[in-house]
Parts: structure tokens; sequence; C-alpha cells
């Protein structure tokens, strides 16, 4: 039996290894195709997964710019409503008993003023990019979920809601602390101390040095002690704690926090170039008044230069059409006004607030971050 199976094989062994390979060639191919169209569905959901992730990233990012944009309204009322230099420049129009205090009062809220505005700007800024996205990626996820359960509404109110503590008492003692930085650095220039752009500029990076220093108040350093009220009441307190944990471990890290710190030396950047055009020239004065029409002490019954480049007369700026505004001074009474003006209590297009929120929106480190945090909140 044996010998006849052998002998058959050996007179069919052609026809067996012509099989053999043709069939395994059949599976082969078969097989193959059936692993490429897996890889091709799995390509295709892959693709479709990362276009309807990018697609909800974006949506919250729109829905994130246009929340700071209309936040910072409130928050721009709050800083003028603390810091209040309408009620002293009145003062000094009616005529005050002291005016040189009331000039050196204003010379500090002024300065505090525009200080405050970058420093809350930059921080709601990063604090609202931070909490869009964690929400956003948790959301993404809650959807993806095959029991479609996703994370409470009451929960994203009360989570979004955390910085409401910052609109008020946050900018309040953002407001102190600031406001006693500069009296300090600020005491020692009197108002007939004339001062360059760079001057200005040292005394805004004094400021800001002297914050940084100032570990236990430090806005960067303490975000969150600044920022969020945390009151977690009910049962989806285990959710939000948990939000509020994520959000809290991210504002304490080094990297937001190098970043917040970042913006705010963008910010003052931005302020002194605002402030630059007004040293292109001798500002306009009647009567040794502003151009607000406050009175400038010490210059009201003297002919005191406004405006001077190198100890030049007047007359020698209009000679010379190149005016190096490094060397363009003017008396601090007078930086005043265009200081004050930076933030004015009814905002204007195109002021220095709106170009320093547009900076904020669409700095591209901050959206990197949301991005990364969008991304690992998500999956």
């Amino acid at each position: 039996m044996l010998s006849r199976i052998r002998g058959f094989v050996s007179r069919h062994r052609r026809k067996f290894i012509v099989g053999s390979i043709v069939i395994s060639s059949v599976i082969f191919i078969r097989y193959t195709q059936r692993k490429i169209r897996e890889w091709q569905e799995k390509e295709i959901k892959e693709m479709l997964e990362r276009t309807k992730r990018r697609q909800y990233f974006e949506c919250t990012e729109r829905t994130c710019n246009q929340m700071i944009i209309s936040l910072a309204s409130t928050l721009r009322n709050s800083v003028i409503k603390v810091l209040d230099t309408e009620t002293i420049v009145n003062k000094l129009r009616s005529g005050c008993t002291d005016k040189i205090a009331c000039w050196n009062e204003l010379k500090v809220v002024a300065i505090a003023r525009s200080a405050v505005i970058i420093y809350s700007y930059a921080m709601l800024a990063t604090l609202i990019r931070i909490q869009f996205n964690v929400m956003g990626g948790h959301v993404y996820k809650d959807i993806q979920k095959s029991n479609g359960t996703t994370t409470e509404n009451i929960v994203q109110t009360k989570y979004m809601s955390l910085s409401g503590r910052f609109m008020y008492d946050g900018v309040k003692k953002l407001s102190s602390l600031i406001k006693d930085k500069v009296a300090e650095i600020t005491a020692s220039i009197s108002l007939k101390d004339e001062l360059t752009l760079r001057d200005l500029e040292e005394i805004y990076w004094a400021i800001t040095s002297s914050i940084s220093t100032d570990n236990s108040r430090d806005p960067v350093k303490n975000l969150a002690e600044y920022m969020i009220q945390i009151n977690c009441e009910g049962e989806q307190e285990t959710v939000l704690l948990k939000l509020i944990n994520e959000t809290l471990d991210l504002l304490e890290s080094e990297e937001v926090q190098n970043l917040t710190q970042s913006n705010i030396r963008s910010g003052f950047s931005l302020l002194v170039d605002h402030i630059s055009a007004f040293f292109t020239g001798p500002p306009t004065m009647e009567n040794g008044k502003t151009t607000n029409g406050i009175s400038v002490p010490g210059t009201s019954s003297q002919n005191h230069m406004s405006w001077k480049e190198n100890n030049s007369t007047e007359a020698n700026y209009h000679a010379n059409s190149f005016v190096n505004i490094n060397k363009v001074s003017m008396p601090m009474a007078k930086i005043i006004p265009i200081i004050n003006g930076q933030v004015p209590d009814k905002s204007i297009s195109q002021d220095f607030q709106a170009d320093l929120l547009q900076r904020f929106v669409t700095n591209n480190e901050l959206k990197t971050l949301g991005a990364n945090i969008y991304e690992a909140f998500s999956f």
C-alpha cells in the first residue's frame, strides 16, 4: 500500500509541486489582500478620528478666543475701578490744595494700572486656554465612549466659573501688590526729573524684577492663588475635583509659569512701543498744560522745556529730520498723562489694550500649550 502511494506521488510529483505553489499563492494573495484591507480600514478610521479630534479642537479654540476677549472687557473694567485715576485727574483739574501730592499719587496709580493690565491679561489668557483644553479633551474622550456619556453640563459650568474670583478679588490683590512695588520704585523720581524712553523702560523692568523676587506674592509663581476659587459641593464633586487638580498641576508647572512670564515681558515691550510714539517730538502744550488740560507743576509759570534731545532747543528739533528717541527726554510730570492714556477709562479702537489682547489671543506658544493639553486629555 505504501509502495503504491510512494509510486503515485513519484509519478505525479511535478503536479503536486505546481499545485502546492498555486494553492499557496492563492492563500498568500488572499491573506495579503485581507491584511491590506484591514490596514486601509484602520488608516481610514484613524484619519477620521484625527479629523474629528482636530475639528473639535478648532471649535474649542474659537470658543476659547471668544471667551478670553469677552472676559478681558470685564477684567479691564475691574482694573480701572480698583486703580481709579479719573478721580485724581478731576482733583487736579478743579484745583486741589496739594497738587504735588496729587501728581505723585497719579504717577503711582497710572504706572500701576498699565502694569496690572499686562499681568492680568497674560494670566487670564493662560488660565482660560488651559481650562478650555482640559475640558475639551475630557468631553471629547467622553463622547468617544461606547455608553455616550459626557461630563455633566453643571460640572462644566462650575469648572469654567472658577476664574470668577480673579475678576474681582484677584484683581484687587494683584493691584495692591503692584501698586506697592510702583510706589517703592518711583519714590525717588520727582515730577521734574527728565526721563528718556530707556529710563521709563527700566522702571517697568524694575517693577517686574521686584515682583518676581517676592516669591510669596509673585502672581506668576502663585497663579492658582490669584485666579481659582475652589468650591465643590454635591454629587459631581469627584469629577469637578479631578478637573481642578489637573488644572492646578498645570498652573504650577514650570512650563506654564515660564510662558506666562514671557508673555508679561512681551506685554511690557508692547507698552513701551506705544509710549515711544510720544517721544518722537515736542508734545503739544498750551500754557503749561498737558493735552488733557491738567496743569503741570513747575511749568505753568516758567518756560520749562517739555522735550529735549542732547539739550537742544525746539528749533533745533525742527531743523533736523531724524530724531533718536533714545536721546529724547521729558519731565516725569509730562510722561504721567501719556502713561495714564495707555489705559483710558473708555476703550478706543486699536489702543494698547486691544493690541495686547490680540497678541495674547494669537500667541503661538499659548496655542501650542493648549494643543498639547487637549491632546493629552482627549485620549
